[in-house]
């Protein structure tokens, strides 16, 4: 038998109408069109929210005072550090002790301190240790004159400002430029004194003061009237 042909053609695709676009109604978005909004949504979000943190924290450090720079550390110094200087005592004040045997320890070392004979009748005076273990103290106010007497213990300054070849230490009045050798004695009013005048026109030696020797300590006694 001869083979059936069918007659049946493909019914064609339902046909499709696009829906008009009215104007002034937005067109309704379909679901990829919503989904891929609001990806665009968040994501503006997120970096609107990091941005603002941003901007936050900038704005707190700059507000922060600077920390100050660290500074570095010296290297110690191991230089012996020198003590500040003393404050000079108060001088003595006689009659009474005016030095000790061990301030006093050799030849030619000096003390000085103020000798008081009554209330408001005091001068300036010195004990000098003398070679051999002597000790003599005298006014430090010139006799009969106005200056205060100087200990000069630099032969090179007696030589030059007083024209006088010194072997040791002198007493001297500035003014007068009169020298007394405490190692020898000269005249005074009751007797003789150390401290004769060798160079100028000085009448007599300076003014004694008696001193004593009690244990360690060396006493101003008694002050000899000009």
């Amino acid at each position: 038998m001869p083979e059936k042909v069918s007659t049946d053609k493909p019914k064609p695709a339902s046909f499709q109408i696009a829906q008009p676009q009215i104007p002034g109604v937005p067109r309704e978005r379909t679901e990829a069109e919503k989904r891929r909004w609001l990806y665009l949504w968040m994501g503006a979000t997120i970096a609107a929210v990091i941005l603002l943190v941003i901007m936050i924290w900038w704005a707190h450090a700059s507000a922060r005072p600077a920390r100050p720079a660290t500074a570095v550390e010296e290297p110690a110094n191991t230089a012996p550090v020198t003590p500040p200087p003393m404050p000079r005592p108060t001088l003595p004040v006689a009659p009474g002790a005016v030095a000790t045997t061990e301030e006093l320890s050799h030849s030619w070392t000096t003390q000085k301190f103020t000798y008081r004979n009554a209330p408001g009748d005091s001068f300036p005076a010195m004990v000098v240790r003398l070679p051999g273990n002597v000790y003599w103290a005298f006014s430090l106010h010139a006799p009969y004159g106005t200056c205060d007497l100087q200990f000069v213990t630099d032969m090179h300054e007696l030589r030059r400002a007083y024209k006088f070849p010194a072997a040791h230490p002198m007493v001297a009045d500035p003014c007068t430029h009169t020298l007394y050798d405490l190692t020898r004695y000269g005249s005074g009013p009751n007797g003789l004194v150390r401290g004769a005048v060798v160079k100028g026109t000085g009448i007599r030696p300076p003014l004694a003061v008696e001193v004593h020797v009690k244990g360690h300590e060396i006493l101003a006694t008694r002050s000899e009237k000009q």
